[in-house]
């Protein structure tokens, strides 16, 4: 069960579902729609969609509230693999009507308010602050370095991180595309349960890209069992490993 921890008690909150279950989230952009502030938003409750509907099967209603509809927009248009919403809303009551559901768990900034935020659980995501612009991004690097640290810390965005994070992912589609060209081996079940236990532990990514790493070193496991695990796990990173699948080798 994927649990997070709720910034208004201070404790370690489950979210209550089970497979079939439906859940109404809610998306809160900040007011003054910093890019990589809201880009960060949008990225962890798409992470948390993303393990709620591909490991735990429960159906996500999800839907963006902000005052700035268009920038909203251009912001959910950049290209961060976000999962489609069902709409934008100005308040988390016009969310709830639009969804027809009321919300069961808000995204949103650390220092923002809501008029539902001391009724329903949120998960509060800390702001960025960057020293390179956003939209000369690469999407899949801004959304590995948005996602890699913990939600709740602040992230400073430089150059440095993002080429790590552009070499990291340029690598493992490399490797990706190597391992693809062997039979296919399916995924060792304790590293997948390790990885859904990482996940559900307050969204650990830090620590599934180290067993990426681990795993990608891994002599004695066949590279078969590393594409179908890598393949997988991109499931909920949406990183687009599999870019260069396929590439013509020189």
């Amino acid at each position: 069960m994927l649990t997070f921890r709720d910034a208004l008690s201070n404790s370690v909150r489950p979210i209550p579902v089970a497979a079939g279950d439906m859940i109404a989230v809610g998306f809160m952009l900040p007011a003054d729609l910093e890019a990589f502030t809201c880009a960060r938003v949008l990225v962890v409750g798409d992470l948390v969609r993303r393990v709620l509907e591909d490991i735990h099967s429960v159906q996500v209603l999800a839907a963006v509230i902000t005052d700035d509809r268009a920038a909203a927009d251009s912001v959910r248009r950049w290209g961060l693999m976000v999962r489609p919403v069902i709409g934008a809303f100005t308040t988390s009551a016009s969310a709830a009507v639009g969804l027809a559901k009321p919300l069961d768990l808000i995204i949103a900034v650390a220092a923002t308010q809501d008029d539902v935020a001391l009724s329903v659980p949120a998960l509060r995501v800390a702001p960025v602050h960057a020293t390179v612009s956003y939209p000369a991004l690469d999407p899949a690097t801004a959304r590995f370095a948005l996602a890699g640290a913990p939600y709740a810390q602040q992230l400073g965005v430089t150059n440095s991180l993002l080429v790590h994070s552009h070499a990291l992912l340029e690598r493992w589609r490399d490797r990706l595309d190597l391992w693809s060209r062997h039979p296919s081996r399916p995924v060792p079940p304790d590293w997948r349960s390790g990885v859904i236990a990482a996940l559900d532990n307050d969204l650990d990514v830090t620590q599934v890209v180290a067993m990426m790493a681990e795993l990608e070193g891994a002599e004695r496991v066949e590279p078969g069992t590393k594409f179908e695990a890598f393949s997988w796990v991109d499931r909920v990173l949406a990183v687009d490993l599999a870019r260069n699948l396929g590439r013509i080798r020189r």
